[in-house]
């Protein structure tokens, strides 16, 4: 993720976030030199810059013209994360969700998605973890895998290339293609970074366990 994205998930549009990243590299601005050094029409970077001040990003300096000046950064990693905790709380105390009285399959679409339900699978295991994973996506994982060998969770790694995440039990295996994670014995994730199921379904994970339990077999026997 750029410097931009990052800003426009804190509330900032695209102009808005040219225009803070500008006034950072600059001790103060006026509408005129952040629009011609931004290349935003005059008109846009005057009301992107009064709607940085309004969101609490920029502060002002009087003047004839008037200058603008951005928080700093530990300002702006504070302000967001007392912003994001207040959001998370809220939603804690308030947010209720019915529980599935079945066990289905779950279709997850987009890299984003899949990553974000295989690290949460990886955080939320209570015991044990298989991963038979290419290494482009394990690296994308490392941070999760560390605290899980932290916590003395059995980790169980089949990929083309090991990473340094702690105690656990690697099996080399190359060409691996496809996404196939078993957490506790009692969910599943497979599929590809475009798509996978995911499910508790006793028998899908029955499968998917015996699919890695046969690559670890073949990978042992081929050491010898």
């Amino acid at each position: 993720m750029n410097l931009q994205e990052a800003l426009k998930k804190l509330g900032l549009t695209q102009q808005e976030a040219i225009l803070y990243i500008n006034l950072c590299q600059s001790q103060s601005m006026t509408g005129y030199e952040a629009a011609k050094i931004s290349g935003i029409s005059r008109s846009n970077a005057y009301a992107s810059l009064s709607n940085l001040v309004d969101k609490g990003f920029a502060y002002t300096i009087d003047g004839n013209p008037v200058h603008y000046v951005a928080i700093s950064k530990e300002d702006l990693i504070a302000n967001a994360k007392r912003d994001f905790s207040k959001v998370l709380t809220s939603i804690e105390e308030r947010l209720s969700t019915q529980p599935l009285t079945s066990e289905p399959y779950l279709t997850v679409s987009g890299e984003n998605a899949i990553l974000d339900r295989l690290k949460n699978m990886v955080l939320q295991a209570k015991s044990r973890i298989y991963l038979s994973i290419d290494h482009h996506i394990l690296d994308q994982i490392e941070e999760e895998l560390i605290i899980a060998c932290e916590k003395k969770l059995k980790v169980v790694i089949l990929s083309s290339r090991d990473i340094s995440c702690g105690e656990h039990t690697y099996y080399h295996s190359d060409r691996l293609a496809s996404i196939k994670v078993i957490a506790d014995t009692e969910e599943i994730l497979a599929g590809t970074l475009h798509q996978c199921l995911y499910s508790k379904n006793e028998t899908l994970v029955h499968i998917i366990r015996e699919s890695i339990i046969d690559e670890i077999t073949l990978i042992t026997e081929r050491r010898h």
